[in-house]
């Protein structure tokens, strides 16, 4: 199956928890459609390049997806639809590393982690 990169913007009204709570339900739909999740990255709470909907933050998270394109349109429509997500790209990708990404690497949770 073909694997997908997922970044999703979430409100910044939410908790982080709240955040993780949401990012496990889109987990376990992509389970229910046949498909599996590589690779989770929570990203923090990021300025957003402007405004969107009144909100000046979002928890962005990443994910890697391995599943068929017909999971994938169905995922898509559930983020469209969930009141939380601000914004969302999926993008088809050819490989992954499990290393850190780049992104979780400058985050501020990660520099205090190493």
């Amino acid at each position: 199956m073909p694997l997908y990169e997922s970044v999703i913007v979430s409100r910044q009204d939410i908790t982080k928890s709240q955040c993780e709570k949401l990012i496990d339900d889109f987990e376990s739909l992509i389970k229910s459609l046949g498909g599996s999740v590589k690779k989770k990255e929570y990203w923090g709470l990021r300025n957003l390049a402007y405004e969107i909907n009144k909100n000046k933050k979002g928890h962005y998270t990443m994910i890697i997806i391995d599943t068929n394109t017909d999971s994938v349109s169905e995922y898509e429509r559930q983020l469209r639809l969930h009141e939380d997500v601000i914004r969302y790209m999926t993008i088809k990708i050819k490989e992954y590393d499990d290393s850190p990404s780049t992104m979780l690497k400058n985050s501020s949770e990660y520099q205090k982690e190493v």
